[in-house]
């Protein structure tokens, strides 16, 4: 059987194994549309001693009359059934990836993540204040938001921004932020599809895993960064978290006693053994400065990547440094391109196109 046959079977029965797991998760109970109360039985220790909204633990959404009624990290809060003025101070990625594009969204230095810039045309940026670690309330409150979606849990905040609109405070749930889109499903009347957006994603991980595991087996593969003067390797952080986490690639010998990342020097560059390296270089000039050096270094042409030609450069680089939902589907597509390329070819549509389904 053909490889690209192979990969639609396998997307199919996994999306409808996933979809039905999920979909048991989510069930409500009667009156209650949220996908589970917090504590309830059967789950674990960690879930039960985070509040809603935090970790593992879902948003507490129950109808009100025409409002809802949403319990979360920092208490309960009533919310319109449809926000039309949505701020999204924080999982931004995750609304655009079930098709809700907010009125406003953080911002640094008036600039949005480079891979969603596109998508946030015409919205508004709200700034973080230099050295406060708070948005500009100044700006959000000319938008005129209906709900707020922050993951500030500091109180003071969190009472400035409850001044403005309704607010409803999340945490990631170091899971890729699965159980935040759930969330944002049931707080937006978007559940079927936050659903089938996770059971997707989840699909095509699967798929991703064993097209790579038949290509490059325990070949090792690097996240290779570069900022200012310095060279570092991530190891189960930021683009890490899905190369060796979500797709379970082999690390390079250097993580295993450093599993976070470790810095190197050009010298330390011989003990380098990753076969496959992906390499973001900041756009300001020294970090190119330093790239350039790096590529004529005695100890970079002894990495077997570079021998192989098998390092590749990355022009946009938020979606390895930030990963929210969405910048893993389009990370997971650039691993594919570059190391299963000829996997792309298929009709299976990337993971980066998902949101496109429920996008209004």
């Amino acid at each position: 059987m053909k490889q690209s046959t192979l990969i639609k079977a396998l997307f199919a029965s996994v999306l409808t194994m996933v979809g039905l797991v999920v979909g048991v998760r989510f069930a409500p109970a009667t009156g209650d549309i949220s996908q589970q109360k917090p504590g309830a039985k059967g789950t674990g220790k960690a879930e039960q001693s985070e509040p809603p909204g935090m970790g593992k633990t879902p948003l507490l959404v129950t109808s009100k009359g025409n409002e809802l009624s949403v319990t979360h990290q920092m208490g309960t809060v009533l919310v319109p059934r449809q926000p039309e003025r949505i701020c999204s101070l924080a999982f931004t990625d995750e609304l655009l990836a079930i098709g809700v594009k907010p009125a406003a969204a953080s911002c640094m230095n008036g600039s949005f993540s480079d891979y969603l810039a596109q998508r946030l045309e015409g919205v508004v940026g709200i700034n973080q204040l230099m050295g406060v670690a708070q948005p500009n309330f100044e700006t959000l409150a000319t938008v005129q938001p209906d709900l707020i979606i922050s993951s500030s849990g500091d109180p003071q905040t969190y009472n400035q921004l409850s001044r403005i609109a309704p607010v409803v405070v999340m945490a990631g749930d170091g899971d890729n932020n699965r159980q935040r889109v759930l969330d944002l499903g049931a707080l937006l009347g978007r559940r079927e599809i936050a659903v089938q957006t996770v059971a997707a994603y989840d699909a095509r991980i699967q798929q991703a895993k064993q097209v790579l595991q038949a290509k490059i087996g325990n070949r090792k593969v690097a996240f290779f960064r570069i900022f200012g003067k310095q060279f570092y390797i991530h190891g189960h952080t930021r683009g890490g978290v899905m190369l060796y986490d979500e797709l379970e690639l082999a690390a390079p010998g250097l993580i295993e006693n450093s599993p976070r990342g470790f810095m190197l020097s050009p010298e330390s560059l011989l003990q380098l053994d990753a076969e496959f390296i992906f390499v973001a270089a900041e756009a300001n000039q020294g970090a190119q400065r330093s790239w350039s050096t790096l590529l004529s270094h005695p100890a970079w042409q002894r990495v077997p990547a570079v021998q192989t030609g098998q390092v590749y450069s990355l022009t946009d680089q938020h979606q390895w440094l930030r990963p929210g939902f969405l910048a893993k589907s389009q990370m997971l597509d650039e691993i594919l391109h570059a190391i299963a390329p000829e996997t792309m070819e298929t009709d299976t549509p990337p993971a980066s196109e998902f949101a496109d389904r429920g996008r209004q």
